[in-house]
């Protein structure tokens, strides 16, 4: 085999097969003393190894140069982890075997080894050309994830209807179009793009939700230049990060033809706001009062952690919000949430819960208690906003756009707002005959028949979407004697 290394001048006079025997014999644990004798070495020597070549496989090959790879000759006794990688007797090109000495990772490649650990492969070389042919292998294979892509949602579906879209949909859409216009084309900037100043809306969960009714009705479709990283590669390219995704707009403003972008952006402020439309009623009162419990738990989470409790009563939670802001504005409630807060860590600090959980779930209940005290003494105490309950998109547009009151979400009690302010601005008139009609259902307080109705075996609720009145009527049962 061709001498890729110069030899030692202590060991000249042997040939290969000699150098390779005593290297074994030297692994083997015979003493240095009798080697040198035996191979009459030097007496100059002090070390057997020092004078051995490297190793040079004859296995082994370059990719690149097509030449044997070497590596240094391990000592006796030497573990397997601090073996040097094999090299090119020409290049950098560098393979690993197994629990070598210099790897980054654990293996990744994709060769016939079936374990877990690391195994004989170069997959952990850094030369120029492994990083150059790295390179290439991850442009072909994105250029395949993005053909993929583009088959799967690169044709066009036909496009949803202007005038069938609801009023939470359509603030929804502006909210989405209004992303800071850095996006080129048509494009609409994901959820998470750096260009969008403000969350859709109060909760990352929420904001999907919208964004998956709009996707799932045909208002948007996924732009195929989206990032790859936001599908399950494994799973069809299914859309696995709804934040990360682009989005195209899919409506038509008439003619079946999908509008641009800026025609449905404008199209979609010239409407909203303008005079506020009675068929928007059912949806503008549930979401009112949806952004204002969203903002509310919000800030009890907020509350919690900063006295290192996980606050895990979210239903609890919702219902009480849902019932203060019948009387309060989420300003005041904040005051609540605070107060209750205090007398959880409380609670906690003096022993008497069972945990921080237990003392946690405490808080709706306090809350409750002390909204009822200042309902029954006739008390209001407000607060500042926290910059760590951030405003939604959906809030300043439906505030500042659509109600044209911009404070009224955070200092103005919803359920008074829709009673004081907007029922008298908007939906004024008297009853029609169709709701005082004796066969419908209508409102204790107003006699509206613009109402939601929900049963189960023994209670009736009704909730009146003019004046804000919940009812609740409990069926009575006649037992026999």
């Amino acid at each position: 085999m061709k001498q890729y290394f110069e030899w030692a001048e202590e060991i000249r006079h042997l040939s290969e097969d000699q150098v390779e025997q005593l290297y074994q014999r030297y692994l083997a644990g015979e003493k240095t003393a009798e080697l040198i004798a035996e191979y009459k070495l030097p007496s100059t020597v002090r070390s057997v190894l020092k004078i051995l070549p490297p190793i040079v496989s004859v296995d082994l090959k370059c990719p690149y140069c097509d030449l044997p790879m070497w590596m240094p000759r391990p000592a006796r006794g030497a573990p397997v982890y601090l073996r040097s990688a094999y090299r090119c007797v020409s290049c950098e090109h560098r393979y690993f075997t197994s629990g070598a000495s210099g790897r980054r990772t654990l293996c990744d490649c994709d060769c016939d080894c079936d374990c877990d650990c690391d195994c004989d492969c170069d997959c952990d070389c850094d030369c120029d050309a492994c990083a150059r042919l790295r390179q290439q292998q991850l442009a072909e294979q994105a250029e395949r994830d993005r053909c993929e892509l583009d088959a799967r949602f690169g044709s066009p579906s036909p496009p949803l209807s202007y005038a069938s879209l609801g009023f939470v949909q359509k603030l929804v859409l502006l909210a989405l179009l209004d992303d800071g216009g850095h996006e080129p084309g048509e494009r609409i900037a994901p959820l998470a793009a750096p260009s969008r100043g403000e969350s859709l809306a109060a909760s990352a969960k929420s904001s999907e939700a919208l964004l998956i009714s709009l996707y799932e009705s045909q208002a948007l479709r996924v732009d195929p230049a989206s990032n790859i990283e936001a599908f399950d590669r494994t799973d069809g390219f299914r859309i696995s990060d709804y934040s990360a995704v682009g989005w195209l707009a899919n409506v038509a403003l008439a003619d079946e033809v999908p509008s641009t972008r800026d025609g449905l952006y404008s199209a979609l402020y010239d409407e909203l706001s303008g005079p506020v439309r009675p068929a928007w009623k059912r949806e503008l009162y549930n979401l009112i009062f949806k952004l204002a419990r969203e903002e509310t738990v919000q800030y009890i989470h907020v509350m919690a952690n900063e006295v290192g409790f996980t606050f895990t009563a979210q239903a609890s939670a919702e219902s009480v919000v849902g019932d203060l802001l019948q009387n309060f504005s989420v300003s005041q409630v904040y005051y609540f949430v605070r107060v209750a807060v205090k007398n959880a860590a409380h609670f906690y600090a003096t022993g008497n819960s069972k945990g921080r959980a237990h003392a946690a779930n405490t808080i709706p209940r306090h809350m409750q208690n002390t909204a009822q005290n200042a309902l029954a003494e006739n008390w209001r105490k407000n607060s500042f906003r926290d910059s760590r309950v951030s405003q939604s998109a959906l809030h300043r547009l439906l505030y500042d756009v659509v109600l044209k009151d911009s404070g009224a979400g955070f200092s103005k009690s919803p359920g008074m707002f829709w009673r004081d302010e907007f029922v008298p601005r908007f939906v004024s008139g008297a009853p029609t005959e169709a709701q005082t009609d004796h066969h419908q259902l209508f409102c204790r307080e107003c006699d509206s028949s613009n109402i939601d109705a929900s049963m189960d075996k023994m209670t009736l609720q009704m909730m009146c979407y003019d004046c804000a009145t919940v009812s609740k009527f409990k069926a009575y049962e006649e037992l026999p004697d």
